[in-house]
């Protein structure tokens, strides 16, 4: 059986092919054409359970992605955006909306629901379809490593404004390459000033402290947000405390089961948004999922309609 690691790159290089084959026959690729290909690719190493639905409903449906190692689990709802390109100008269809009814309210509210962080898997195509725009990861040569990599990636839905990620500086700012989501993660400083103030000492050792496995792909994803948040005016957010307290954690539920409120710009409390999913162990269809132990019309049942199947992604040991 294929290594984790293994089975993401050859989803990213399978699903480059399909790009590449469609931009040199004038075809459109699209997300999910390339969604199928991640998937079953990565399921030589990852379990993945789809559900039996109308095309309608699966036709660029959202897929729960829980990742799992021995002693975390972190879940998203993911949902696929691809890259459009004109010149320099770079567009994903977020579909944003402050009303109720918008396509990123109806994602967030669906995620909310399922006690899971909302994720777009952007797809940005070939290096050559995006003009092998430089990233910013330690970018020398023109086909480097983090580029190519970068072709499937996640980005916080949070962070997708599509009246900002116009460009490729904002894209890769706001999203993590799929296969470096797991990767042990380097010390961050916190761009925010007073907001060490407002965290429990925890809480701010995760941030401060190189992680892995699936605390590495929490704090890659928190990560995202803070950097964003550093960015905008009026950083610290006083009327905004801390409802950290003390107390023995729930060894079954979230890792840090209280949180701060700070929202920044975007009315939402973020640590809660994007920390909230973060648990010692899965929830109970997760397991059963991973020892084969379930019924798929009982755990769709539980589901939204819109919700195409589940990826359980059991990372190894230390990642």
């Amino acid at each position: 059986m294929a290594t984790v690691q293994t089975a993401f790159r050859r989803a990213r290089e399978h699903s480059v092919q399909h790009m590449a084959a469609c931009e040199r026959a004038f075809l459109r690729w699209g997300e999910t054409a390339v969604t199928e290909i991640v998937i079953s690719r990565a399921a030589t190493a990852v379990n993945v359970v789809p559900f039996t639905q109308p095309a309608e409903a699966t036709s660029g449906a959202d897929w729960i992605w829980w990742w799992v190692d021995t002693d975390s689990a972190y879940g998203m709802l993911v949902q696929a955006k691809r890259l459009t390109v004109h010149g320099s100008n770079w567009r994903f269809d977020f579909g944003y909306c402050t009303t109720a009814g918008g396509q990123q309210s109806i994602l967030r509210a669906t995620a909310a629901s399922l006690n899971l962080v909302p994720v777009y898997a952007v797809y940005l195509g070939t290096g050559g379809y995006r003009n092998w725009e430089p990233c910013p990861d330690d970018h020398r040569v023109r086909r480097c490593t983090s580029c190519v990599k970068r072709s499937i990636s996640l980005m916080p839905a949070l962070l997708a404004d599509p009246a900002i990620v116009n460009d490729s500086a904002t894209t890769y700012e706001r999203s993590v390459a799929l296969e470096e989501m797991w990767m042990p993660s380097p010390t961050s400083q916190l761009f925010i000033p007073g907001l060490s103030r407002q965290l429990d000492p925890e809480l701010l050792n995760f941030l401060l402290t190189p992680q892995r496995g699936v605390r590495a792909v929490a704090k890659s994803t928190i990560d995202r947000i803070l950097r964003v948040r550093a960015g905008q005016f009026s950083a610290d957010s006083p009327s905004a405390p801390s409802t950290m307290h003390g107390g023995n954690h729930d060894r079954l539920g979230p890792v840090f089961p209280d949180l701060p409120s700070e929202t920044g710009h975007w009315g939402v409390p973020y640590f809660q948004h994007v920390l909230k999913p973060l648990r010692h162990v899965p929830p109970d269809y997760v397991l059963e999922i991973e020892s084969r132990e379930f019924d798929v019309g009982e755990v769709s049942s539980n589901m939204p309609d819109d919700v195409a199947g589940v990826v359980v992604v059991r990372l190894p040991q230390n990642g």
